[in-house]
C-alpha cells in the first residue's frame, strides 16, 4: 500500500462542525494542491494533548485513496546492560550518547548529519558511520510526534510503551551516554512480554539503538497489548515514500540480533514446556545444578509463601539456607515484602523471588536494601542460570529443555 504525502499545516481551529464540544479540533492536512483532507481531534482542549479517532469510514477512504492510516512503531535501547533505562523512564526520554557530536538542532538532511558525524568520529569505518547516521536521522527527523515508542527493560524484564511527544533535543545533564534525545509520554513501563506476539518480540530484540518495527499491523498489536482500543490516541501522520524518506529508517527487521532472537526463542520454549506450577521444577533443578540441596518443593496449590527451601550440605541444613517463591506473572513489592516475611518464618538466610514476566513498581529499588539477603531473577536472569549450568541439569529435565551452544559473530549497540 502506497503512502500519501500529508504534510501538517501549521493552521489549527476549533471544529465549527460541532461546537458544543469544546475538546474537537479540525486539524487540515494538505494532500495535494487541490485538494485537502480533515482529521478529527478528540481530546483535551489543546493540540498538543489532543488525540485522533478516525471512523471506520474515514479509515475506508484512506484505504481508497492509498493511504497509510497507522502509523510507525519505534523499539529503542536503554544501553547494553539497561544503564539507560532508569533515567528514560524518570525524565521520559528516548535518546543515546555520541557525545562527541555536538547539538543537531540546525541540522536539515540527512547529508548535512553525516557531514557532521563523520566530523564528530573521523576514524570510523564508512559502514559503521552510515549505519549510525540512519539511526540519528530517524531520532532526528523520521519519528514523528504521537507515534508509538517500545523500550525492552532489560532491568524488569519487562516493555515499555509510550508516545514521542516533541522534537529532538540536545541534553548535557544526564551524562555522555544520553545526550541526543526525543521527549516520551510513557503510557506503561511494566508491560509483559508475552503480551506480545513472537514476530514483535524478535522485532524489539533488534540489536540497534533506535529501529522502525515493520511488521504487519505493528501499531494495532501494541495497541493491543496495551488493552488500547485500536485507534485510541493515535495521532495520523503519513508520509510518501518520496519526500518522507521512510527507506532511510533503520529497519530493525534487517538488523537482527542473533543472540536475542535465539533467547526469546528459549524463553518461549521455557514457557511452553514449564507452563504455571511447573517453573519450579526448572529452578529447583538450577539450584541443585548451583551446588544447593534442595529440602523441599512445594506441590500446585497454596505453599505458603516459599515454593523452595534449599541449604548447603548433604541434608541441606547448613548454610546459607535459601526461601524462594516463583511466579510466572510479574511481581512487585506485596511479594518482595511476603518473602522477607517467609524468610523470618523458616529461618532462611537468604532468599530468591523469580518472576517470569519480571517486575513491576518500585520493586527493584526496595530491594537494593536487601541487597546481602534477596535476589530478584527475571527471565533472562534465570536462564543465564540454566545455560550457565545446563551440563549439571538432570538428562529428564534437558530432554524437555534440548539446547545447544552456537557461536555467532558478535555485534555492538549503538551508544
Amino acid at each position: 500500500m502506497s503512502q500519501c504525502h500529508l504534510p501538517w499545516s501549521s493552521q489549527y481551529r476549533r471544529s465549527a462542525i460541532l461546537p458544543e464540544h469544546t475538546g474537537y479540533w479540525v486539524v487540515r492536512l494538505s494532500q495535494s494542491r487541490n485538494s485537502s483532507l480533515c482529521i478529527l481531534f478528540i481530546g483535551l482542549a489543546t493540540v498538543a494533548d489532543a488525540q485522533v479517532v478516525l471512523s471506520e469510514e474515514r479509515r475506508r477512504r484512506c484505504r481508497a485513496a492509498g493511504m497509510m492510516t497507522l502509523m510507525a512503531v519505534w523499539t529503542v535501547k536503554g544501553g547494553r546492560q539497561g544503564e539507560r533505562e532508569a533515567r528514560l523512564l524518570e525524565h521520559g526520554l528516548l535518546g543515546g550518547g555520541w557525545e562527541l557530536l555536538r547539538s543537531l538542532q540546525g541540522v536539515k538532511s540527512k547529508q548535512q548529519l553525516a557531514e557532521h558525524y563523520c566530523a564528530a568520529y573521523p576514524d570510523i569505518t564508512t559502514k559503521t558511520a552510515s549505519n549510525y547516521v540512519g539511526q540519528l536521522w530517524s531520532l532526528l527527523d523520521r519519528m514523528q510526534v504521537g507515534e508509538l515508542v517500545v523500550l525492552p527493560l532489560k532491568t524488569t524484564g519487562t516493555i515499555a510503551v509510550g508516545r514521542i511527544s516533541g522534537p529532538y533535543e540536545h541534553r548535557t545533564d544526564l551524562g555522555p551516554d544520553l545526550t541526543h534525545v526525543r521527549p516520551v509520554r510513557w503510557e506503561r513501563t511494566d508491560v509483559a512480554r508475552d503480551a506480545f506476539d513472537q514476530d514483535l518480540l524478535y522485532s524489539f530484540g533488534a540489536f540497534l539503538t533506535f529501529g522502525q518495527v515493520r511488521r504487519d499491523r505493528a501499531e494495532e498489536r501494541v495497541l493491543a497489548a496495551l488493552t488500547v482500543e485500536v485507534g485510541a490516541g493515535t495521532v495520523v501522520h503519513p508520509r510518501s515514500a518520496e519526500d518522507s524518506g521512510v527507506d532511510d529508517a533503520a529497519d530493525v527487521e534487517d538488523a537482527p540480533d542473533v543472540a536475542a532472537l535465539g533467547l526469546e526463542q528459549v524463553r518461549q520454549l521455557v514457557t511452553q514446556q514449564f507452563a504455571g506450577h511447573d517453573l519450579t521444577t526448572l529452578v529447583a533443578e538450577v539450584l541443585g545444578a548451583q551446588g544447593f540441596t534442595v529440602v523441599s518443593q512445594s506441590p500446585p496449590g497454596a505453599d505458603r509463601g516459599v515454593d523452595v527451601l534449599a541449604g548447603a550440605g548433604p541434608l541441606g541444613m547448613d548454610g546459607p539456607r535459601l526461601a524462594v517463591q516463583v511466579k510466572t506473572g510479574q511481581a512487585g513489592v506485596p511479594e518482595f515484602r511476603q518473602l522477607r516475611g517467609t524468610m523470618a518464618d523458616f529461618a532462611a538466610d537468604q532468599g530468591l523471588l523469580v518472576a517470569w514476566a519480571g517486575f513491576k513498581g518500585t520493586v527493584r529499588t526496595e530491594a537494593r536494601t536487601s541487597h546481602f539477603a534477596v535476589r530478584l531473577w527475571d527471565a533472562k536472569d534465570l536462564l543465564d542460570q540454566v545455560f550457565a549450568n545446563y551440563a549439571r541439569l538432570s538428562p529428564e529435565l534437558r530432554s524437555r529443555l534440548p539446547l545447544t551452544r552456537v557461536w555467532a559473530v558478535a555485534t555492538s549497540e549503538v551508544p
